[in-house]
């Protein structure tokens, strides 16, 4: 036989270790494990190595400082704990190992594990929804009650009946509330009431106790017979803190069984001072209606008497009376009416007369001539002005300026400019203008710059 004819690859041990590590993790992932405590060693560090074991096998555990430290308890042999951990392997010596994240105590420890996988199973498929809840009826004639007949639940349970409604019938559906044969007996004792049809609404109900107490009533056959029920039905399970499935799947979970009783009836105060308010509302409405009627009935007494025969007689005596006190004054109205027009006609004419609007007009010229005067004077002050600017400027661009400067302007006999040697020659007579006067000069000789 070929040892190498049927595999290609030749692991090494590395290799190997780390692919049976994968496929550990990939198929197991994270699971719950139960057993024994064994060979229990802490290092300095903080880390916990031990072994689990039951009967027949064990498996070597490793829980490091973090998770060891989170722990409401010490881990000691021979110790039974359920713990949550991830399937691995230790690669370096290739040992098979759980590294534990989480780990409590057996007993409770698993009834709240069973308690958490149930709870998700039944969340999925929708028994807690809302949508599913009945309403409780507000004052029920009849109330079931499924609890042991022997415990302090049901004694509790009847006084706090008596106390707030003692008109309602109750119905005891006696059954175990601890124990194996329990979860049957609540769950038959459910679907009796729901077949008999003689309750309003139930009440599931047990004093206090440990989880394991309570277990009953976070079976599934029991949360299944709430669920179905078509009777509304009321946990009040235990002490305030306990919770149990059937408190997520009933139709109104109260804290106490005394609770469940308080909520399932009204206080029979309560009812009678509803009742006294309906009273009152009724008499108010009586009142109103009666006070309508009244109203209604004057309202057609008067409009009988407005179509008797004699009341019309009178209305047609009063028309024919004023009708007549028309035409007498018909005359003098018109006579007021002309003299209306008249006045009116009069003030017209008046106001259309030509000697108002003579003098209006003579009004209206004599404004615009004062406007004409004030604008000419405006114009011929702003002339002014101006003329003043430019003689200004004008003096004092002249040349003539320069001459008090200490210049003087040379000129032809005939005033003419001189503005170039090019323009006298030797012999010509210049005349010279200063400030205050001129003189009259010959020249003798020209210089060239």
């Amino acid at each position: 036989m070929e040892p190498f004819d049927s595999q290609e690859h030749i692991y090494t041990i590395s290799e190997l270790n780390d692919e049976v590590a994968s496929t550990l993790t990939q198929t197991f992932g994270v699971i719950w494990v139960e057993g024994e405590v064994s060979n229990l060693m802490r290092s300095a560090a903080g880390h916990v190595y031990f072994s689990l074991k039951d009967e027949s096998a064990s498996v070597r555990c490793a829980m490091f400082r973090m998770q060891n430290q989170s722990l409401d308890f010490s881990l000691k042999d021979g110790m039974q704990i359920l713990a949550r951990a991830k399937v691995g392997l230790y690669k370096q010596r290739g040992e098979f190992q759980l590294i534990v994240e989480y780990a409590e105590e057996s007993g409770e420890g698993l009834l709240r594990q069973k308690f958490e996988l149930l709870k998700q199973t039944l969340l999925k498929e929708g028994l807690f929804d809302e949508e599913h809840k009945l309403p409780l009826p507000e004052i029920p004639e009849t109330i079931g009650l499924i609890t042991s007949p022997k415990g302090a639940a049901v004694q509790d349970i009847l006084k706090t009946i008596k106390r707030r409604y003692s008109l309602v019938n109750v119905i005891v559906y006696p059954t175990l509330v601890q124990g194996n044969e329990a979860t049957q007996q609540i769950a038959s004792a459910i679907d009796d009431a729901n077949e008999r049809k003689e309750c309003d609404v139930l009440i599931v109900a047990r004093g206090g106790g440990s989880l394991e107490d309570l277990w009953c009533f976070n079976e599934e056959l029991v949360a299944r017979s709430i669920f179905n029920s078509r009777i509304p039905i009321i946990s009040g399970i235990g002490h305030e803190t306990d919770f149990t499935i059937t408190d997520l799947v009933a139709d109104l979970r109260a804290a106490t069984p005394t609770a469940a009783a308080e909520i399932a009836l009204p206080s029979i105060n309560e009812i009678m001072d509803q009742l006294n308010r309906f009273i009152f509302d009724m008499n108010q409405l009586a009142d109103r209606k009666i006070t309508d009627f009244k109203h209604r009935l004057k309202s057609s007494s008067l409009r009988m008497q407005a179509s008797h025969p004699h009341s019309k007689l009178q209305l047609n005596l009063q028309k024919l009376d004023l009708i007549d006190e028309k035409m007498r004054n018909l005359p003098m109205m018109q006579l007021k009416d002309l003299t209306n027009i008249f006045r009116i006609s009069l003030s017209k004419l008046l106001a259309s007369n030509p000697k108002n609007n003579i003098e209006t007009e003579k009004q209206n010229l004599e404004i615009k001539k004062m406007a004409f005067l004030n604008a000419l004077m405006g114009i011929i002050e702003s002339k002014k002005n101006r003329f003043s600017i430019l003689t200004t400027q004008l003096e004092s661009a002249s040349p003539l300026q320069l001459l008090n400067r200490g210049y003087a302007v040379v000129t032809t006999k005939d005033d003419k400019s001189i503005k170039s040697i090019r323009n006298i020659s030797p012999g010509a007579s210049v005349k010279t203008k200063l400030s205050d006067g001129s003189f009259m000069s010959k020249v003798e000789r020209i210089d060239k710059d």
